[in-house]
């Protein structure tokens, strides 16, 4: 077991399990030494883009029931591969491990659902996205009670 001492939001948890073929071979955990703003509501938007430590992240937070994940489903990378160079000078990748989610969730091809989709018309910009969360009469908008309601 290892224990994460990075600045977290989670208050205390399983971050990732590690798995090899023979089952679960690492965990990685906070024990809550660091948290930063814990109690607070935590939203988070994730999309096909998300991959390795944030997906990771993201799985970690909405399993841990820490924030609200909105958007479409994460990359879903979820295997660790080791590459090992051959005589010859070129090399092979072997699979030697997978992620899974603090719920025992295995994310590759998969990705970490989240607990809110966003309609296909909700803006891809920036300036957009961040429209629809500040003006309540943008016809996207998503008031502050969904955004940060712990479910």
């Amino acid at each position: 077991m290892q224990w994460i001492s990075l600045p977290t939001r989670l208050d205390k948890g399983v971050i990732v399990y590690i798995c090899d073929s023979r089952g679960v071979r690492d965990i990685y955990d906070t024990d809550g030494s660091s948290v930063v703003a814990a109690s607070e509501p935590l939203a988070v938007l994730v999309n096909k883009g998300t991959a390795s430590a944030s997906e990771i992240l993201a799985g970690a937070l909405k399993d841990n029931k820490r924030a609200q994940l909105f958007g479409e489903p994460t990359y879903g990378k979820g295997k660790i591969q080791s590459v090992f160079q051959l005589s010859d000078g070129s090399g092979v990748a072997v699979t030697v491990a997978r992620y899974e989610t603090p719920a025992h969730n295995d994310i590759d091809k998969v990705g970490v659902i989240p607990d809110h989709p966003l309609p296909a018309s909700f803006p891809k910009d920036d300036e957009s996205f961040c429209n629809c969360l500040q003006n309540p009469a943008a016809a996207c908008h998503l008031d502050r009670v969904e955004l940060f309601s712990k479910s």
